[in-house]
């Protein structure tokens, strides 16, 4: 794919945003951490095509920190549902163990200019960890219709993108190591087009966002 169509394949992040800023004051607090994810997603992939296709530079430095940022913001977004609301030690040293990885990796190895596997893999199998363990609780516990219910829409998303985004490392770096094959290849193309349908979904997911209810003395 060229990078000017991958580019406008990837701004289909903003088919959740606007729907999040549309309705930004009346949705929920408890979805607002995944709202700023995204906002924090198209910051990126605006700062990583200038630098690229402008100064003909690595985007490496600005796509490390968002993907701390990502982990730390989705982290809390699970916590917020629910995920170890009453383990809030646990929740914080399972929080604390990546961001460790991310400061070891990139800080003290100095490896925050290149796309290093460790961290990315960790943090995107966490994330894909913790959006099961919320569908099955949806499943056992939720007697609603699930493809209603935006936390199960968001999470199957969430599902697919970080799936797929271990996927997208193994190839990645199989690449580097090795001469790119046919299969590296399509994984390598098809992430774009991954990326577009996870954002479709999570634009599904804010649409089925229940608002604020308003009250009114009479």
């Amino acid at each position: 794919m060229k990078p000017i169509l991958a580019f406008l394949v990837s701004q289909t992040i903003l088919f959740p945003i606007i729907i999040g800023c549309i309705r930004f004051k009346s949705i929920k607090t408890n979805y607002q951490p995944f709202f700023w994810d995204l906002v924090c997603g198209l910051a990126t992939e605006i700062v990583s095509f200038i630098l690229i296709h402008v100064y003909h530079a690595h985007n490496a430095v600005p796509t490390n920190i968002f993907v701390l940022l990502e982990w730390v913001l989705l982290a809390y977004q699970f916590h917020t549902w629910g995920f170890l609301k009453k383990q809030k030690r646990i929740f914080r040293l399972l929080v604390a163990i990546p961001v460790l990885v991310w400061i070891i990796e990139n800080i003290v190895f100095w490896k925050i200019g290149e796309f290093s596997p460790y961290f990315r893999v960790l943090y995107a199998f966490l994330i894909a960890l913790m959006a099961i363990t919320e569908i099955n609780y949806k499943i056992t516990h939720d007697n609603i219709n699930l493809f209603k219910n935006p936390p199960f829409i968001i999470c199957v998303g969430l599902i697919l993108f970080f799936v797929y985004q271990m996927l997208y490392e193994w190839s990645y770096q199989m690449s580097i190591a090795h001469e790119s094959s046919q299969i590296t290849g399509v994984i390598n193309a098809l992430f774009a087009y991954i990326n577009a349908i996870t954002n479709i979904i999570f634009g599904l997911g804010f649409l089925s966002i229940p608002v604020r209810r308003q009250f009114k003395l009479e």
